[in-house]
Protein backbone atom coordinates (compact mmCIF):
# COMPACT_ATOMS: atom_id res chain seq x y z
CA UNK A 1 0.00 0.00 0.00
CA UNK A 2 0.90 3.41 -1.17
CA UNK A 3 1.36 5.53 1.74
CA UNK A 4 3.49 8.52 0.60
CA UNK A 5 4.73 9.36 -2.90
CA UNK A 6 6.28 12.14 -4.74
CA UNK A 7 7.01 12.39 -8.74
CA UNK A 8 10.15 14.10 -9.59
CA UNK A 9 10.13 16.34 -13.00
CA UNK A 10 13.80 16.57 -13.29
CA UNK A 11 14.76 20.11 -15.23
CA UNK A 12 17.04 18.30 -18.44
CA UNK A 13 19.03 20.21 -20.89
CA UNK A 14 19.75 23.98 -21.70
CA UNK A 15 19.25 26.41 -23.95
CA UNK A 16 16.34 25.28 -26.23
CA UNK A 17 17.11 21.44 -26.14
CA UNK A 18 15.05 19.67 -23.19
CA UNK A 19 14.39 15.81 -22.57
CA UNK A 20 12.61 13.86 -20.03
CA UNK A 21 13.22 12.20 -16.52
CA UNK A 22 10.79 11.71 -14.47
CA UNK A 23 11.79 10.14 -10.59
CA UNK A 24 9.07 7.96 -8.75
CA UNK A 25 9.58 7.47 -5.02
CA UNK A 26 7.01 5.38 -3.76
CA UNK A 27 7.03 4.84 0.44
CA UNK A 28 4.87 2.06 2.13
CA UNK A 29 3.38 2.15 5.78
CA UNK A 30 7.13 0.91 7.17
CA UNK A 31 8.72 3.79 4.54
CA UNK A 32 10.40 1.14 2.54
CA UNK A 33 11.08 2.48 -0.63
CA UNK A 34 10.21 1.88 -4.33
CA UNK A 35 11.86 3.88 -6.83
CA UNK A 36 11.08 3.96 -10.75
CA UNK A 37 13.10 5.92 -13.29
CA UNK A 38 11.01 7.36 -16.21
CA UNK A 39 13.47 7.74 -18.83
CA UNK A 40 17.09 9.58 -17.92
CA UNK A 41 17.27 12.78 -19.91
CA UNK A 42 20.79 13.72 -20.54
CA UNK A 43 24.52 11.92 -19.11
CA UNK A 44 24.45 15.32 -17.15
CA UNK A 45 20.57 14.43 -16.35
CA UNK A 46 21.66 10.93 -14.90
CA UNK A 47 24.25 12.20 -12.74
CA UNK A 48 21.23 14.52 -11.34
CA UNK A 49 19.53 11.35 -10.45
CA UNK A 50 22.29 10.04 -8.81
CA UNK A 51 22.98 12.95 -6.54
CA UNK A 52 19.02 13.37 -5.42
CA UNK A 53 19.23 9.17 -4.74
CA UNK A 54 22.44 9.46 -2.66
CA UNK A 55 20.67 12.37 -0.57
CA UNK A 56 18.07 10.27 0.28
CA UNK A 57 20.64 7.37 1.09
CA UNK A 58 18.74 5.36 -1.54
CA UNK A 59 20.80 2.58 -3.59
CA UNK A 60 18.32 0.70 -5.33
CA UNK A 61 16.06 1.62 -8.75
CA UNK A 62 13.21 -1.17 -8.66
CA UNK A 63 12.40 -0.25 -12.28
CA UNK A 64 13.59 2.07 -15.10
CA UNK A 65 11.65 2.35 -17.86
CA UNK A 66 13.22 3.99 -21.59
CA UNK A 67 9.79 5.35 -23.67
CA UNK A 68 11.44 5.53 -26.84
CA UNK A 69 15.17 5.69 -28.33
CA UNK A 70 15.75 8.93 -28.50
CA UNK A 71 18.61 10.62 -26.86
CA UNK A 72 17.25 13.20 -24.58
CA UNK A 73 15.68 10.48 -23.39
CA UNK A 74 17.94 7.40 -23.49
CA UNK A 75 21.55 8.97 -22.13
CA UNK A 76 21.18 9.44 -18.39
CA UNK A 77 20.26 6.02 -18.53
CA UNK A 78 22.92 4.96 -19.57
CA UNK A 79 24.85 6.46 -16.69
CA UNK A 80 22.45 5.05 -14.06
CA UNK A 81 23.71 1.58 -15.70
CA UNK A 82 27.01 2.29 -15.46
CA UNK A 83 26.92 3.46 -11.91
CA UNK A 84 28.42 1.00 -9.51
CA UNK A 85 27.14 2.39 -6.25
CA UNK A 86 23.48 1.69 -7.79
CA UNK A 87 21.60 -1.70 -7.98
CA UNK A 88 19.01 -1.69 -10.94
CA UNK A 89 16.55 -4.41 -10.91
CA UNK A 90 14.60 -4.40 -14.31
CA UNK A 91 14.07 -2.23 -17.18
CA UNK A 92 11.32 -2.02 -19.52
CA UNK A 93 12.78 -1.21 -23.00
CA UNK A 94 11.72 -1.64 -26.72
CA UNK A 95 14.57 -3.06 -28.77
CA UNK A 96 13.92 -3.04 -32.33
CA UNK A 97 16.92 -4.57 -33.88
CA UNK A 98 15.13 -8.00 -32.04
CA UNK A 99 11.76 -7.49 -33.47
CA UNK A 100 11.64 -10.48 -35.86
CA UNK A 101 8.59 -9.29 -37.60
CA UNK A 102 10.53 -6.84 -39.35
CA UNK A 103 12.11 -8.60 -42.25
CA UNK A 104 13.83 -7.24 -45.69
CA UNK A 105 10.51 -6.88 -47.62
CA UNK A 106 9.80 -3.55 -45.89
CA UNK A 107 12.12 -1.60 -47.33
CA UNK A 108 13.24 0.24 -50.22
CA UNK A 109 16.39 -0.71 -50.45
CA UNK A 110 16.47 -3.98 -52.57
CA UNK A 111 20.27 -4.19 -51.29
CA UNK A 112 18.80 -5.40 -48.13
CA UNK A 113 19.00 -8.74 -46.62
CA UNK A 114 17.26 -10.43 -43.51
CA UNK A 115 20.60 -10.89 -41.91
CA UNK A 116 21.79 -7.35 -42.29
CA UNK A 117 18.00 -5.66 -40.40
CA UNK A 118 19.56 -6.32 -37.08
CA UNK A 119 23.16 -4.46 -37.97
CA UNK A 120 21.56 -1.80 -39.50
CA UNK A 121 19.01 -1.48 -36.92
CA UNK A 122 21.36 -1.32 -33.93
CA UNK A 123 23.25 1.29 -35.98
CA UNK A 124 20.36 3.12 -36.24
CA UNK A 125 19.16 3.25 -32.54
CA UNK A 126 22.79 3.32 -31.63
CA UNK A 127 22.03 5.25 -28.07
CA UNK A 128 18.96 2.58 -27.12
CA UNK A 129 21.75 -0.28 -28.15
CA UNK A 130 24.37 0.94 -25.59
CA UNK A 131 21.43 1.42 -23.26
CA UNK A 132 20.80 -2.63 -23.89
CA UNK A 133 24.10 -3.18 -23.47
CA UNK A 134 24.67 -1.46 -20.48
CA UNK A 135 21.71 -3.26 -18.76
CA UNK A 136 22.96 -6.41 -19.41
CA UNK A 137 26.33 -6.17 -18.41
CA UNK A 138 24.67 -5.05 -15.22
CA UNK A 139 21.19 -7.33 -14.40
CA UNK A 140 21.39 -9.46 -17.14
CA UNK A 141 19.48 -10.33 -20.43
CA UNK A 142 16.37 -11.73 -18.36
CA UNK A 143 15.53 -8.77 -16.33
CA UNK A 144 15.59 -6.87 -19.61
CA UNK A 145 11.47 -6.18 -20.07
CA UNK A 146 9.97 -5.97 -23.53
CA UNK A 147 6.66 -3.47 -22.88
CA UNK A 148 3.15 -4.79 -23.14
CA UNK A 149 -0.12 -2.89 -22.70
CA UNK A 150 -1.91 -4.00 -19.82
CA UNK A 151 1.48 -5.22 -17.95
CA UNK A 152 0.86 -3.44 -14.08
CA UNK A 153 3.47 -2.75 -12.01
CA UNK A 154 3.86 -2.17 -8.09
CA UNK A 155 -0.13 -2.08 -8.37
CA UNK A 156 0.04 1.33 -9.51
CA UNK A 157 1.86 1.88 -12.80
CA UNK A 158 -0.05 0.28 -15.88
CA UNK A 159 1.03 0.18 -19.31
CA UNK A 160 -1.29 1.62 -22.08
CA UNK A 161 0.07 2.13 -25.48
CA UNK A 162 1.66 1.36 -28.31
CA UNK A 163 0.29 -1.52 -29.37
CA UNK A 164 2.35 -4.00 -31.48
CA UNK A 165 0.68 -3.11 -34.49
CA UNK A 166 0.97 0.38 -33.63
CA UNK A 167 4.73 0.18 -32.74
CA UNK A 168 5.68 -1.80 -35.86
CA UNK A 169 4.09 0.42 -38.16
CA UNK A 170 5.58 3.90 -36.96
CA UNK A 171 9.45 1.88 -36.56
CA UNK A 172 8.58 1.37 -40.07
CA UNK A 173 8.05 4.69 -40.98
CA UNK A 174 10.86 6.05 -39.16
CA UNK A 175 13.82 7.69 -40.63
CA UNK A 176 15.77 5.90 -37.88
CA UNK A 177 14.82 2.50 -40.03
CA UNK A 178 16.29 2.06 -43.33
CA UNK A 179 13.94 3.69 -45.99
CA UNK A 180 10.83 2.35 -46.20
CA UNK A 181 7.81 2.24 -48.54
CA UNK A 182 4.81 3.76 -48.41
CA UNK A 183 1.14 2.14 -49.70
CA UNK A 184 2.37 3.27 -52.89
CA UNK A 185 6.03 2.39 -52.97
CA UNK A 186 7.11 5.98 -52.32
CA UNK A 187 9.74 6.53 -49.59
CA UNK A 188 8.11 8.89 -46.92
CA UNK A 189 10.02 12.23 -45.84
CA UNK A 190 9.37 14.31 -42.75
CA UNK A 191 9.56 17.96 -42.61
CA UNK A 192 10.29 20.51 -39.73
CA UNK A 193 9.58 24.33 -40.43
CA UNK A 194 10.52 27.23 -37.96
CA UNK A 195 6.80 29.89 -37.35
CA UNK A 196 6.95 33.59 -37.18
CA UNK A 197 4.32 34.95 -34.04
CA UNK A 198 1.09 36.54 -34.84
CA UNK A 199 -1.97 37.81 -32.05
CA UNK A 200 -3.91 35.82 -30.42
CA UNK A 201 -6.83 36.04 -30.46
CA UNK A 202 -8.98 34.09 -28.08
CA UNK A 203 -12.16 32.22 -29.79
CA UNK A 204 -10.69 32.53 -33.24
CA UNK A 205 -7.40 30.08 -33.34
CA UNK A 206 -7.44 27.62 -36.07
CA UNK A 207 -5.75 24.47 -35.07
CA UNK A 208 -4.35 22.42 -37.76
CA UNK A 209 -4.12 18.15 -37.32
CA UNK A 210 0.15 17.59 -38.15
CA UNK A 211 1.92 14.62 -37.14
CA UNK A 212 4.86 14.59 -34.73
CA UNK A 213 7.31 12.43 -35.67
CA UNK A 214 7.22 8.08 -36.44
CA UNK A 215 9.54 7.18 -33.52
CA UNK A 216 7.64 9.80 -30.86
CA UNK A 217 4.72 7.64 -31.98
CA UNK A 218 6.47 4.74 -30.48
CA UNK A 219 7.02 6.19 -26.60
CA UNK A 220 5.09 3.97 -23.69
CA UNK A 221 2.27 5.65 -22.35
CA UNK A 222 1.71 4.61 -18.72
CA UNK A 223 -0.86 5.46 -16.39
CA UNK A 224 0.00 5.88 -12.74
CA UNK A 225 -2.58 5.50 -10.07
CA UNK A 226 -1.70 7.04 -6.63
CA UNK A 227 -4.04 7.74 -3.79
CA UNK A 228 -4.80 10.86 -4.47
CA UNK A 229 -4.24 11.79 -8.05
CA UNK A 230 -3.62 9.98 -11.36
CA UNK A 231 -1.13 10.78 -14.30
CA UNK A 232 -0.85 9.48 -17.56
CA UNK A 233 2.76 9.69 -18.84
CA UNK A 234 3.05 10.52 -22.50
CA UNK A 235 6.72 11.25 -23.11
CA UNK A 236 7.24 12.15 -26.31
CA UNK A 237 3.39 9.88 -27.91
CA UNK A 238 1.72 11.33 -30.34
CA UNK A 239 -2.34 11.36 -31.24
CA UNK A 240 -2.19 7.92 -32.38
CA UNK A 241 -0.37 6.58 -29.11
CA UNK A 242 -2.44 8.85 -26.73
CA UNK A 243 -5.21 8.23 -28.30
CA UNK A 244 -5.07 4.19 -28.43
CA UNK A 245 -3.90 5.07 -24.48
CA UNK A 246 -7.15 6.19 -24.21
CA UNK A 247 -9.03 3.57 -25.89
CA UNK A 248 -7.17 1.15 -23.63
CA UNK A 249 -8.08 2.54 -20.12
CA UNK A 250 -11.45 3.44 -20.80
CA UNK A 251 -12.31 -0.32 -21.99
CA UNK A 252 -10.36 -1.69 -18.89
CA UNK A 253 -11.93 0.56 -16.22
CA UNK A 254 -14.53 2.34 -17.58
CA UNK A 255 -15.11 6.63 -18.46
CA UNK A 256 -16.15 7.35 -15.02
CA UNK A 257 -12.65 5.44 -13.32
CA UNK A 258 -9.29 6.07 -13.07
CA UNK A 259 -10.14 9.95 -13.86
CA UNK A 260 -6.87 11.87 -15.49
CA UNK A 261 -5.78 14.40 -12.78
CA UNK A 262 -2.58 15.46 -14.28
CA UNK A 263 -1.40 14.77 -18.11
CA UNK A 264 2.14 15.25 -19.05
CA UNK A 265 1.57 17.33 -22.41
CA UNK A 266 4.02 14.91 -24.71
CA UNK A 267 7.15 15.91 -26.20
CA UNK A 268 7.94 18.78 -24.11
CA UNK A 269 4.60 20.74 -25.06
CA UNK A 270 4.73 20.17 -28.95
CA UNK A 271 1.11 20.81 -30.06
CA UNK A 272 1.74 17.92 -33.17
CA UNK A 273 1.20 15.66 -30.08
CA UNK A 274 -2.41 16.50 -28.99
CA UNK A 275 -5.71 17.78 -30.53
CA UNK A 276 -8.18 19.92 -29.15
CA UNK A 277 -10.40 16.46 -28.90
CA UNK A 278 -7.91 14.69 -27.30
CA UNK A 279 -7.06 17.61 -24.46
CA UNK A 280 -11.12 17.96 -24.11
CA UNK A 281 -11.50 13.79 -23.41
CA UNK A 282 -8.70 13.35 -20.61
CA UNK A 283 -10.19 17.09 -19.42
CA UNK A 284 -7.38 16.99 -16.84
CA UNK A 285 -6.94 19.89 -14.52
CA UNK A 286 -3.13 20.02 -13.99
CA UNK A 287 -0.23 19.60 -16.51
CA UNK A 288 3.17 19.47 -16.66
CA UNK A 289 5.45 20.49 -19.64
CA UNK A 290 9.30 18.79 -19.42
CA UNK A 291 10.51 22.29 -21.46
CA UNK A 292 14.46 23.49 -21.59
CA UNK A 293 15.10 27.33 -20.68
CA UNK A 294 14.67 28.58 -23.99
CA UNK A 295 12.10 26.29 -25.26
CA UNK A 296 9.70 28.99 -26.72
CA UNK A 297 12.15 29.44 -28.86
CA UNK A 298 11.53 26.41 -30.68
CA UNK A 299 8.12 26.07 -29.98
CA UNK A 300 8.65 23.43 -27.12
CA UNK A 301 6.20 24.57 -25.00
CA UNK A 302 4.38 25.52 -28.01
CA UNK A 303 2.32 28.71 -27.11
CA UNK A 304 -0.54 27.67 -29.85
CA UNK A 305 -1.06 24.50 -27.31
CA UNK A 306 -1.23 26.26 -24.01
CA UNK A 307 -3.81 28.71 -25.36
CA UNK A 308 -5.76 26.01 -26.45
CA UNK A 309 -5.44 24.11 -23.25
CA UNK A 310 -6.67 27.62 -21.39
CA UNK A 311 -9.61 28.01 -24.10
CA UNK A 312 -10.79 24.12 -23.82
CA UNK A 313 -9.98 23.74 -19.78
CA UNK A 314 -10.64 27.12 -18.65
CA UNK A 315 -9.51 25.77 -14.67
CA UNK A 316 -6.28 23.81 -16.21
CA UNK A 317 -3.09 24.65 -14.43
CA UNK A 318 -0.33 24.25 -16.57
CA UNK A 319 3.36 24.02 -15.01
CA UNK A 320 6.68 23.58 -16.19
CA UNK A 321 10.10 22.20 -15.19
CA UNK A 322 12.25 25.13 -16.78
CA UNK A 323 10.75 27.37 -13.76
CA UNK A 324 11.97 25.05 -10.98
CA UNK A 325 15.26 22.54 -11.00
CA UNK A 326 12.98 19.89 -10.55
CA UNK A 327 8.67 19.76 -10.33
CA UNK A 328 7.37 18.19 -7.80
CA UNK A 329 3.99 16.18 -7.36
CA UNK A 330 3.87 14.96 -3.46
CA UNK A 331 1.81 13.18 -1.37
CA UNK A 332 1.93 12.54 2.49
CA UNK A 333 5.25 14.26 2.78
CA UNK A 334 5.67 17.06 5.03
CA UNK A 335 6.91 19.06 2.62
CA UNK A 336 6.66 23.27 1.89
CA UNK A 337 7.95 23.58 -1.42
CA UNK A 338 7.96 26.84 -3.32
CA UNK A 339 4.80 28.01 -4.85
CA UNK A 340 5.38 27.57 -8.62
CA UNK A 341 3.07 29.56 -10.85
CA UNK A 342 1.00 28.69 -13.65
CA UNK A 343 1.49 29.28 -17.37
CA UNK A 344 -0.90 32.27 -18.85
CA UNK A 345 -2.45 32.98 -21.43
CA UNK A 346 -0.24 34.14 -24.55
CA UNK A 347 -0.41 37.39 -26.29
CA UNK A 348 1.15 35.94 -29.44
CA UNK A 349 1.41 32.07 -30.67
CA UNK A 350 3.18 30.65 -33.69
CA UNK A 351 1.70 30.91 -37.16
CA UNK A 352 1.15 27.69 -39.57
CA UNK A 353 2.73 29.56 -42.49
Amino acid sequence: MINAYEIRFFQVGNASKGGDAILIRLLDEYQKPTVIVVDGGYKETGEKIIAYLKRLNISIIDLVINTHPDIDHISGLIRLFEEQSLTIKKLIMNRPWRDSNITADYFADSRIKDKSVNKRMTEAFKYAYQLEQAAISKIGENNIIHPVVGNNYFDCLTILSPSKDLYRTKLLESDKTPTTLDDNGNTKTFVKTMKKLVKYIKGFMSWKDEDTTPINETSIVSLLCMPDKNYLLTADAGKNGIKEALDYKDSQYGLSHRIINVLQLPHHGSRKNVTPELIQRIDAKEYIISCPPNGLDSHHPSRRLVNMVLEKIPTAKIFKTVDCNSFVFYYNFNWQLPYQTPMNTFDEIEDYD
